[in-house]
């Protein structure tokens, strides 16, 4: 199980319409290390320098891996956004499409 999950919206640097979404599960060591890195705020909750260091330290190969199982090609420009309302994932039931650096990955294409 996964101790902290992020959505991210997959976009053209366009900005157009998004190719996808993505919602990555981290495990809890690596959420504690960012927690330490960036503490909460007391009440004004959790501080947003976790999310922007998940989506600033997704590798070059998970990046590909989102383009492959977005039907993207490899070297496909994009960017990473914030979505805000992570969609629920039932871990038992809905394996993720792929798995790096101890985190998970389940990846959803848009279709318009």
């Amino acid at each position: 199980m996964t101790a902290y999950e992020i959505g991210l919206y997959v976009e053209p640097v366009s900005g157009r319409k998004p190719f996808g979404h993505v919602v990555i599960g981290i495990p809890e060591n690596q959420f504690l290390e960012l927690k330490a890195d960036c503490p909460d705020q007391g009440f004004k909750g959790q501080n947003p320098k976790v999310a922007q260091a998940i989506k600033e330290g997704i590798t070059k190969d998970e990046r590909e891996w989102m383009l492959l199982h977005l039907g993207l090609r490899p070297g496909t420009e994009c960017r990473f956004t914030s979505q805000g309302i992570v969609p629920y994932i039932d871990e038992a039931k809905e394996k993720p499409h792929f798995e790096r650096n101890g985190r998970k990955f389940w990846v959803f294409r848009h279709h318009f």
